[in-house]
């Protein structure tokens, strides 16, 4: 940030997720565990989600995203969405599996009701690896005529795709789809082995970052001017040399339009002393707090809610210290450093940066249209 430049403004956007109750069992899945025991019990009712909604707009939010789970499957969606329209908010977004968009008067019915973005979830660009994924055969092909549903509406339509030991060799296939597609908006998160993920989880869904690495680039080289937006998580920087304007971490997800806010975020999911707790926490050690007070408060606390998540999930190494994007990266899952240490990881010389949004340009910054 130059000297007196204020800083790009945070993401207004907000997820509602209202419950883990899916009509898919996908193998890497985060709620895998609750997934499978079915209890929509626990899911969130009616009038609780409709709190939520008031809430989040009363915060200043401004567009909602309706996740789960898979929130397609409740039977209210739809008077949700008007309702989240009725509150004020200018944009409402749905991620999906598809399953039930591949009928298209459902699909008509939800963009009536006031959602026109839509992100699906693709995690393979063939029938047989993505149908292995998600343990339901045909979904691949009624996730494809969800898309060409969303899109004959106008709707906007981003896709995110999950890259783990299984579908790593597919990178490239599922770049080529999204470009043959039509698709201008995607990302490719990396399986994060954290806790919830972890336990239980089948050991083909590891990877090593520099075989992600390896398979991103190659179909960034060939496919990324094709897209406006065309972005990985969870890498370390290091590993994407002349690419990091791709690259997106724990510290960037606030200045990326399209992605939630975790400040307000955890102040919902997590109870009062916890969430206190993890901000208070999380400021006491912010790297850089005279920059980030130079931010102002606003991104100072949103900073420090995500130093927070990173102190918890998170591990640096010695050599990540030391190098130049050691405030903007922020390591290495913890379960994954204990599988396979540092020894791909590469200390950048340089001065140390301080901006998240150092090497992200608007097309990364802003919120897609499309």
């Amino acid at each position: 940030m130059t000297k007196n430049a204020p800083p790009p403004p945070l993401t207004r956007r907000i997820d509602l997720n209202v419950g883990y109750s899916c009509n898919i069992k996908c193998s890497f899945c985060y709620y895998l565990t609750d997934v499978k025991a079915r209890d929509r019990d626990k899911d969130l009712t009616t009038e609780q989600c409709r709190t939520l909604i008031r809430r989040h707009y009363a915060e200043g939010l401004r567009v909602l995203e309706f996740t789960g789970g898979e929130p397609t499957i409740r039977r209210d969606l739809f008077d949700l969405v008007r309702f989240a329209k009725e509150t004020g908010f200018p944009r409402v977004s749905v991620i999906t599996n598809g399953l039930r968009l591949s009928d298209k008067e459902y699909a008509r019915g939800l963009a009536a009701a006031g959602v026109e973005d839509f992100l699906f979830s693709v995690h393979g660009s063939t029938a047989a690896l993505h149908d292995s994924v998600t343990n339901v055969p045909g979904s691949f092909d009624r996730l494809m005529k969800a898309v060409r549903n969303a899109q004959s509406l106008g709707a906007k339509v981003r896709c995110n795709s999950v890259v783990t030991g299984v579908n790593l060799s597919d990178v490239y296939g599922r770049a080529r789809l999204f470009r043959d597609l039509g698709i201008k908006t995607v990302n490719f998160i990396l399986f994060n082995p954290i806790q919830q993920q972890t336990e239980g989880a089948d050991e083909s869904n590891f990877l090593r970052y520099s075989d992600a690495a390896a398979e991103l680039k190659r179909a960034m080289t060939d496919f990324g001017p094709d897209f406006d937006k065309f972005t990985v998580r969870y890498l370390p920087f290091c590993l994407m040399p002349g690419l990091e304007r791709h690259v997106q971490n724990v510290p960037q997800v606030h200045y990326d339009h399209d992605e939630w806010d975790y400040y307000h975020r955890s102040r919902v999911r997590e109870p009062l002393w916890k969430w206190l707790g993890g901000l208070l926490a999380g400021a006491a050690v912010l790297p850089g707090k005279r920059f980030w007070l130079s931010c102002g408060w606003d991104h100072f606390w949103h900073a420090a809610i995500l130093q927070a998540h990173s102190l918890l999930h998170k591990r640096m190494f010695p050599k990540c210290r030391r190098c130049s994007f050691a405030r903007i990266c922020g390591g290495v899952w913890n379960e994954y450093a204990l599988r396979f240490g540092d020894s791909e990881l590469i200390s950048v010389p340089g001065p140390v940066l301080a901006e998240p949004w150092h090497f992200m340009d608007e097309s990364q910054r802003a919120e897609t249209r499309r």
